[in-house]
C-alpha cells in the first residue's frame, strides 16, 4: 500500500511539474496581436460617409465650400508576405460638391474606373499598388492614397492592454487629373478597452493627432490652392476575433489660407471635417 501511495504521489508531482512547464513554454497560447491578417470572411463590404466644410473669409464676406459624399466599397484580402493584399472596389457612390463661385455638382460612381490596390503591413503601413481612374469632377475628394489609410489606421503589430499607447506617422503625396496634394498625419492611439456592438466584442482605441494638407486644384477651371493645419480625434472599433476594422470615425477641425485667381491675396479659412467607415454586418 505505501509502495503505491508513493507512486502516486510522484505521478502527481510529475504531472503538476509538466503543465506548470506546458503552461510556461512556447505551447502556451499567447494574447492575440492588434495587427493586420486576412480576415475570416476575406470578403466584406464598408460603408463610408465624409462631410467637408471650408469657410473662407472674402472681403468681409464667408463663401463656404461643402462637400457632402456616402459610398459603399467592395473589399477583398489574401495574404502577402507576412502582411494582408486588399482591393477596393467602389460599388456606389453619391457625392454633391458645392464650390463658390463655381456651383454644386454631383457624381456618382460612374467617375471612378478600377480598383484600388494596396499592400497593407501588420501594423497598418500602406503601400499603394493600383489606384482608379477618376474623372475631373471628384478627383479634388477622391483620392487614394487618402481613402486606404482611412480603411487601414494604425496598429501596434503585436499584443496590447489597455492604457497602451503606439503613434503612427503617415507622409504621402498624389498628382490628380486637378492638382496635386501633400499630407502628413501624426496620430497616437490610446487603447481604451472593450465594447459591444450589435452583439460583437470589439477593441475600442482613441485617437488622436494632427494632419498637414497642402493642395492644388482646379475645380471647372477655377485654380485654388489650399495650406491646412488640423486638430484631428476619434476612434477604432477592431473586431480581434475576425482580424477585421470594424469602424473608424474621426472629426478634423482647424484653419488655414486659400489663393484663387480671383484674390489677389491668401484668404483665411476655417475647415471642418468628418469620416466615418464602418463594416457592413452580413
Amino acid at each position: 500500500m505505501r509502495a503505491r501511495l508513493a507512486d502516486h504521489v510522484v505521478w502527481a508531482a510529475l504531472l503538476t511539474t509538466s503543465l506548470a512547464v506546458a503552461a510556461c513554454g512556447p505551447g502556451s497560447s499567447a494574447p492575440p496581436a492588434l495587427a493586420y491578417r486576412v480576415p475570416d470572411p476575406a470578403n466584406v463590404q464598408y460603408d463610408a460617409a465624409d462631410t467637408l466644410a471650408i469657410a473662407i473669409n472674402a472681403l468681409g464676406q464667408t463663401l463656404t465650400l461643402d462637400v457632402g459624399s456616402t459610398a459603399l466599397y467592395d473589399v477583398g484580402f489574401t495574404r502577402s508576405g507576412d502582411g494582408i493584399r486588399a482591393t477596393l472596389r467602389v460599388r456606389d457612390l453619391q457625392a454633391d460638391v458645392n464650390v463658390p463661385m463655381v456651383g454644386p455638382m454631383r457624381v456618382d460612381e460612374a467617375i471612378v474606373q478600377g480598383d484600388l490596390v494596396v499592400e497593407v503591413s501588420r501594423r497598418g503601413d500602406v503601400t499603394m499598388l493600383q489606384s482608379p481612374q477618376v474623372e475631373e469632377a471628384a478627383s479634388a475628394f477622391f483620392a487614394g492614397p487618402s481613402i486606404a489609410h482611412s480603411f487601414f489606421p494604425g496598429l501596434p503589430g503585436t499584443a496590447a492592454s489597455v492604457g497602451d499607447t503606439w503613434v503612427d506617422t503617415v507622409s504621402f503625396s498624389e498628382d490628380g487629373n486637378t492638382g496635386e496634394s501633400t499630407q502628413r498625419s501624426i496620430t497616437t492611439y490610446t487603447l481604451v478597452g472593450d465594447t459591444v456592438v450589435s452583439g460583437r466584442s470589439l477593441v475600442r482605441v482613441a485617437l488622436t493627432g494632427t494632419t498637414e494638407m497642402r493642395q492644388t486644384m482646379s475645380l471647372q477651371g477655377a485654380a485654388i490652392r489650399q495650406e491646412t493645419d488640423l486638430e484631428v480625434q476619434g476612434h477604432v472599433l477592431w473586431d480581434q476575433q475576425r482580424g477585421l476594422l470594424f469602424e473608424r470615425s474621426t472629426v478634423s477641425r482647424g484653419t488655414g489660407t486659400v489663393r484663387a485667381e480671383a484674390f489677389p491675396a491668401p484668404l483665411p479659412t476655417r475647415v471642418e471635417a468628418r469620416s466615418r467607415v464602418s463594416l457592413r454586418a452580413r
